[in-house]
């Protein structure tokens, strides 16, 4: 179980940088891979994981799948850095369709020529596709949301609540606002995007906060839960990260650092009132080194 901190009488944030794999995408990957296998749809020493992806996801799968001894075989996009993908491979994935992505192939036609010549290449994979695997809601449902819900209720914190979040797959912010109504929870729900970007209506432009807004519109996401939209933009986040890291001593990563930003916007709104803010602390600032160059640079050009 991840840590809640209670960063003030106002704010709690649940620590997901905590799990393997340094990142809330863990508890997806670790559900999904233990839901197959017990379906007989992987095998342990024989099935190879396969999916398309260089970030959180792939960190987490991979951690779920080598403690149950199953291979993992990543497509990683060309836009991914190169520093997550010669991270990912050092740690024992498999980084395939190198040549054919350096040919123009996106991730996904990767993948569905490797399932398509799986029995050529010798292999047995199983595609856990984060982006339509309904598993990916439950585990957040099921484990995100009613850890953080009991965590709420043992800290004794006020019923209302004001839930701020952000949707790459829309998996996380669903399930875990479904399960703090579930358990009878009062909450508002806040969505936060980068400037320049309206999930609502599929208009996506090029950003730096990377794992929101994805370039596709997040098929997980119940808008019904969705009270209130807010953006934001990268200096804001640069400076959320830093002032979080001087007051409780954690690096978050840019998601988080947006959603700080947005949480300390809400503060000082009449409407919410009497809500006490809550976040996910979705993964560590230490994914993203160039933003922690571009960070130090700011600093150094306001001195």
């Amino acid at each position: 179980m991840s840590r809640l901190i209670a960063c003030d009488p106002q704010l709690s944030i649940k620590l997901e940088l905590d799990n393997p794999g340094g990142s809330h995408k863990y508890r997806a990957a670790s559900h999904i891979v233990a839901r197959a296998i017990e379906a007989g749809e992987i095998v342990p020493g024989h099935t190879t994981v396969i999916e398309k992806t260089g970030g959180n996801f792939g960190f987490g799968l991979l951690a779920a799948c080598q403690k149950r001894n199953v291979d993992v075989a990543l497509a990683i996009g060309l836009g991914f850095s190169q520093f997550k993908r010669d991270l990912l491979e050092g740690l024992g994935a498999e980084l395939i369709g190198k040549m054919q992505l350096l040919e123009g192939a996106t991730p996904r036609e990767v993948i569905e020529h490797h399932l398509a010549h799986q029995h050529t290449l010798g292999r047995h994979y199983y595609y856990t596709d984060q982006f339509n695997n309904v598993d990916n809601v439950q585990a957040h449902r099921c484990g995100t949301g009613v850890e953080l819900g009991q965590q709420l209720l043992a800290a004794e914190t006020p019923q209302r609540l004001l839930f701020v979040g952000c949707a790459g797959t829309g998996a996380s912010f669903t399930g875990v606002v479904q399960a703090l109504r579930d358990m009878g929870f009062d909450v508002r729900a806040v969505l936060v995007e980068p400037d320049g970007c309206d999930t609502r209506t599929g208009h996506f432009v090029d950003h730096r906060l990377e794992g929101m807004c994805v370039g596709v519109t997040p098929p997980f996401l119940d808008w019904t839960l969705v009270s209130d939209v807010y953006r934001v933009n990268l200096a804001e986040t640069l400076s959320a990260q830093r002032h979080f890291y001087r007051d409780q001593g954690f690096h978050v990563g840019n998601t988080t650092g947006a959603c700080l930003a947005v949480a300390q916007r809400l503060r000082e709104q009449a409407a919410f009132e009497g809500r006490h803010i809550v976040m996910l602390g979705y993964d560590g600032g230490h994914w993203y080194p160039d933003l922690t160059q571009e960070a130090l640079s700011g600093t150094r050009d306001a001195a």
